[in-house]
């Protein structure tokens, strides 16, 4: 029996258009302009609500199992936070929260529509270039101007600088294969250069120091994914080029950077000789060592939502860390906030939420068209980046963690998948 044809939105035609127009923006703003995200999110959304209750359009989409995984993970999820909910209450001021986790939701149909619209491709690369260029020209001119912020010197982008310059590096990263890419001009590789060159520039302006952590493994990962069957000189030489532009971004004494790796190594010393650092690692590992307390405390079931401030604030009333700590809300983990507000079922289902989009794409990094490899790397690339974010910051805990990990799983997966389906692509 033959497989059957899913309806499928045509490049050309003003659903096509106008979907290929809000990614672009929402890639070429959403790192520098307010609201940006948001907007182009719900956009897509909207777009995306539209059209699915077509004939076909919820009734049937042909999933892969993976497909199911990474979708399932998704509404499982924010149904087990909101158990959590219900079991521990929620505290007081405590409703931001909860308008903001059902977002995660916004990930289903937003993947279920773009993987079934054709032609997006180009938007999408062209809007990364974009996005990496103005994220660029815009930390250096808050710090050219001397701008000055809730960070001091550091560049915020429209929230912070662990989300501008965590996306900024994200979106370097999937810039990489672009490079090698012999089926584009020689300006348009060029151009892609001076964008990855640009994100890493704006990244380094913020002192963002978490993303640096996947750049090593995504290299390695890249011989065998995006770089498998390109010519060698491009296979290894394109990690090797990036790779020493990190280096030279990380070393170089008149970047920001550097001073934020001299902190982190005295943190290290610090921490070494059994006292606190003052430094992000130093006051991370304090928050830590409170989330640790309250795990131990109901590691099945958690503690709740809004749990870790109280026992922040009553750590430091007891004098056992210093005042500077009341600043914080969260253990700048993520692993360590699912821990406390639901326990290890809680943390299990995060791990499978944010690992999901790396197996979904994992084969389709490996075979398929040229194209179809690229985009699944672009995939990998942002989740690897996600996932080490949420090392050192609760990215849920915030409307654009959450809002970034939908548009960035959601998109790429659906692009790669939609590209690795499409039999003309098949090799």
């Amino acid at each position: 029996m033959s497989e059957p044809v899913l309806t499928r939105v045509a490049a050309d035609s003003t659903l096509g258009r106008l979907t290929g127009a809000a990614l672009f923006l929402t890639l070429a703003l959403g790192l520098v302009v307010p609201d940006a995200l948001d907007v182009g999110v719900a956009g897509l959304v909207l777009l995306a609500l539209i059209w699915l209750p077509k004939p076909d359009g919820w009734r049937r989409h042909d999933l892969y199992r993976l497909e199911w995984l990474f979708l399932g993970a998704v509404v499982v999820f924010v149904a087990a936070w909101l158990l959590a909910w219900a079991l521990h209450g929620m505290p007081f001021g405590g409703t931001s929260t909860a308008q903001r986790m059902p977002k995660l939701l916004a990930a289903v149909p937003l993947y279920l529509f773009l993987r079934r619209v054709d032609g997006l491709e180009t938007a999408w690369w062209n809007g990364l270039v974009a996005g990496s260029l103005l994220a660029g020209a815009y930390a250096l001119w808050f710090t050219l101007t001397g701008q000055v912020g809730d960070y001091e010197g550091r560049v915020t982008g429209p929230t912070n600088p662990i989300y501008f310059g965590g996306f900024s590096m994200a979106f370097a990263l999937m810039l990489v294969p672009r490079l090698a890419d012999e089926r584009q001009t020689t300006l348009a590789r060029s151009l892609t250069g001076v964008a990855i060159i640009a994100a890493f520039v704006a990244n380094a302006l913020s002192g963002s120091r978490g993303a640096w952590l996947a750049i090593p493994a995504l290299l390695a990962v890249y011989l065998f994914t995006a770089g498998a069957g390109q010519p060698i000189r491009w296979r290894i030489g394109v990690p090797v080029v990036v790779l020493a532009l990190s280096l030279v971004v990380l070393l170089n004494p008149i970047l920001p950077m550097s001073d934020r790796l001299d902190e982190t190594l005295t943190d290290l010393s610090v921490i070494a000789s059994g006292e606190s650092g003052n430094g992000g690692l130093g006051i991370r590992v304090q928050l830590w060592e409170i989330a640790g307390g309250l795990i131990s405390a109901e590691p099945m079931t958690g503690t709740g939502s809004g749990s870790y401030r109280i026992a922040l604030v009553e750590s430091v009333q007891a004098g056992a860390y210093g005042e500077d700590l009341l600043r914080y809300d969260h253990p700048h983990n993520q692993y360590l906030s699912a821990l406390i507000e639901g326990g290890v079922g809680l943390a299990a289902l995060l791990v499978v939420l944010l690992a999901s989009p790396l197996l979904l794409v994992s084969p389709l990094s490996r075979r398929y068209s040229r194209q179809c490899r690229y985009l699944a790397w672009c995939a990998l690339a942002s989740t690897v980046v996600i996932m080490v974010l949420a090392l050192s910051e609760s990215l849920f805990e915030r409307n654009d963690g959450v809002v970034w990990f939908v548009f960035l799983a959601a998109t790429t997966t659906a692009l790669a998948c939609g590209s690795g389906r499409s039999r003309d692509q098949l090799q």
